[in-house]
């Protein structure tokens, strides 16, 4: 008899508590967006125009290294950019902007677009570890967006 009441004490709790578990909802973590400052220098929070922004970087050979980027926007963007810049990993393991190479940074720009992609390769240094910083920009009616994405190490 006393299995029969935990038993039945213990499907109640159960049966009690699916109420929160099924209104309960996960969304999705996502940088959130920055937006230019206000006229007062105050930060606003807006909704993100960047609706999916992929980069993927690899090295062709010991000295070659190629970067892919794509971002849509949900609105159409007046003004839109892609500003591609390689880092390199020091020996303190930080991330540094690579200056040390002939092109270490590239812009792309496009105006009324829903998307932006580029395409770059470029010349590394041998035995670096390196890296894509990838920061997409959108201007539309309601003010100017970023997100910034990095690849994996190359």
């Amino acid at each position: 008899m006393k299995k029969k009441l935990i038993s039945f004490f213990v499907a109640a709790a159960m049966v009690m508590s699916m109420p929160a578990a099924i209104f309960a909802s996960e969304a999705p973590a996502s940088e959130p967006a920055q937006r230019t400052a206000g006229i007062d220098g105050s930060a606003e929070i807006s909704p993100m125009t960047t609706t999916s922004a992929t980069v993927g970087a690899t090295r062709i050979s010991s000295t070659k290294g190629s970067v892919t980027a794509f971002a849509s926007f949900s609105r159409k963007a007046s003004k839109a950019s892609c500003t591609v810049t390689l880092q390199y990993k020091s020996s303190g393991g930080s991330w540094l902007t690579a200056t040390g190479l002939p092109v270490y940074s590239y812009i792309k720009r496009a105006n009324n677009v829903y998307s932006i992609s580029i395409s770059k390769t470029f010349t590394l240094k041998k035995g670096k570890v390196y890296r894509a910083k990838v920061v997409f920009s959108d201007t539309n009616s309601d003010g100017t967006y970023y997100r910034t994405v990095y690849s994996g190490s190359f």
